[in-house]
């Protein structure tokens, strides 16, 4: 029987382990993130799959109750990922329970569960807020189950000696189990955050902040195969004789510029993701689905500014500089190579007109 009973707990542990990594892969491979109805059912699919597991290798209790460790599944899912899957997976829960045998104490959990589903989620929503620990949070969810499971189970048993026996060693296998499984997950999430802010870093010029041209390369591939994307257009900007800033404040002045033009640009742009360091001096930002009087318009406005702006060196002394913009924009067909020698070819001649201008041209679609 104890022999039985250890290989059940054994068995609970290696399933509910798994299905954690199987719930953290199933999240996109993002720092901000939403779940696709795809994945949500997904999880919700995978969540009972590891519910019916559980309760197959569940230890076998007196007049059809058992125990197994299918509500840190419904925990987990509750603090992680949300009502969204949580219900739904409470639900499935209980008509797999039914199906499992139909009789007074699986009809009791099926109900127990579905209560379980719609409760949770608002509890868990009030301790996150008052208790800064998801440790004692989960615990306190876990803890909730047990009782719920305890009190459904309370008419089974003569001794109660026997009741509090079972549902206390519940209660601190349970709690130990769903402690071993979070931090599991929370490990690989921390492994899953320092690999994607190590691939962030390698798409950011480490100067500016700005994506770098790899980033921009990248960016301009992916829109030339996006059908969401109707119209898209290159800016090319250019510290007017940046060189002379070098050569007369120093390269750390130089630098400091270039953070300050960068900040700029931010601002100016219509998304921040859009905003590249593509050479020393020089920038890009890509506008998508603007029109061509719109697109001049961030131009001009991106001129003016930085023409109106006092630079400050690293001593507190401020200087003016000027820009040069080269646009280039496409009504119709999206080659990018072509839009980038277009611009360029504007910002050559904004340069070769005086410099602080801004000089644009529509592709030709031919």
């Amino acid at each position: 029987m104890l022999i039985s009973v250890l290989l059940s707990i054994i068995s609970n542990i290696s399933i509910l382990i798994t299905a954690s990594y199987i719930f953290v892969k199933l999240i996109p491979n993002k720092k901000v993130y939403t779940l696709s109805v795809k994945q949500q059912l997904l999880m919700i699919g995978v969540a009972s799959l590891t519910s019916l597991l559980l309760m197959l290798l569940a230890v076998d209790l007196p007049k059809g109750a058992i125990i197994d460790l299918r509500q840190i599944i419904l925990v987990l899912l509750v603090y992680y990922i949300g009502p969204k899957v949580a219900i739904p997976t409470a639900i499935l829960i209980s008509v797999i329970r039914l199906s499992l045998g139909f009789h007074s104490a699986s009809i009791r959990t099926a109900i127990m569960y579905i209560v379980l589903g719609f409760l949770l989620p608002v509890v868990c929503k009030k301790l996150v807020k008052k208790i800064n620990n998801k440790y004692v949070v989960l615990l306190i969810l876990n803890a909730i189950c047990v009782a719920a499971t305890a009190m459904i189970s309370y008419v089974l048993y003569d001794s109660f000696l026997v009741y509090i026996s079972i549902y206390s060693s519940f209660l601190v296998l349970s709690s130990l189990v769903g402690i071993l499984a979070t931090l599991f997950i929370e490990d690989l999430l921390k492994s899953r955050s320092l690999y994607l802010d190590e691939k962030e870093q390698a798409k950011m010029d480490f100067l500016t902040g700005l994506y770098n041209k790899r980033a921009f390369t990248n960016k301009w591939q992916r829109i030339e195969v996006d059908e969401t994307i109707a119209t898209t257009a290159l800016m090319l900007i250019d510290i007017d004789y940046f060189k002379g800033i070098n050569d007369s404040y120093g390269h750390a002045n130089g630098d400091f510029v270039l953070r300050q033009l960068a900040t700029i640009l931010k601002v100016g742009a219509a998304d921040n993701e859009l905003v590249y360091r593509v050479g020393g001096e020089e920038f890009c930002l890509i506008l998508n689905d603007l029109s061509y009087a719109a697109q001049k318009n961030i131009a001009e406005t991106i001129r003016f500014r930085v023409a109106h702006k006092e630079f400050l060196l690293e001593n507190g002394t401020s200087i003016q500089l000027t820009v040069s913009i080269g646009l280039a924009a496409s009504d119709q067909v999206k080659d990018m190579k072509k839009l980038y020698r277009l611009a360029d070819q504007c910002l050559y001649m904004a340069k070769n007109q005086g410099r602080n201008k801004v000089m644009g041209e529509i592709l030709d679609n031919e």
